[in-house]
């Protein structure tokens, strides 16, 4: 049947290639809101940590420094992390489109393809009805019966 063609099957596969495009988005912008949200965590975090400056001993006041720190570290790990996440949940979108135009294109060209067999059968049809009118068409001096 027609509809099996090459064209039918490449049309699935550029829907089955949209589809895991489609999953890849969606899991890259989760992974990129997780990034942004720990973001938000990590500078609420050092916020809070700046704010306590009082210190009564000199180790604490180490402590306080190293934990200040090791707290701007995890940050800036955060930003980088949010960053790349980002970036790559674009890039996801970017595929998700480029499949999209690849599939309405195959959507096309298959539309354009069972048009063409359409017409053609419709005009296979004619052909047979106007050789059956030109059959049974009387000749001169000959009623119809």
């Amino acid at each position: 049947m027609a509809r099996k063609g090459w064209i039918y099957q490449l049309l699935r596969a550029r829907q089955a290639q949209e589809d895991v495009a489609k999953q890849r988005r969606t899991a890259a912008e989760i992974t990129a809101r997780r990034a942004r949200a720990t973001l938000r965590y990590e500078a609420d975090r050092l916020s809070v940590m700046g704010e306590d400056l009082q210190h009564r001993t000199v180790s604490a006041f180490l402590a306080s420094s190293a934990a200040l720190h090791a707290a701007a570290a995890t940050h800036a790990a955060a930003e980088r992390q949010a960053e790349l996440s980002a970036r790559a949940a674009e890039d996801r979108r970017a595929e998700l489109r480029a499949a999209a135009r690849a599939r309405r294109t195959i959507e096309q060209l298959h539309e354009r393809h069972l048009a063409e067999e359409r017409a053609a059968a419709q005009a296979a049809e004619q052909r047979e009805l106007d050789e059956i009118a030109a059959t049974r068409r009387p000749g001169l001096g000959q009623e119809l019966t």
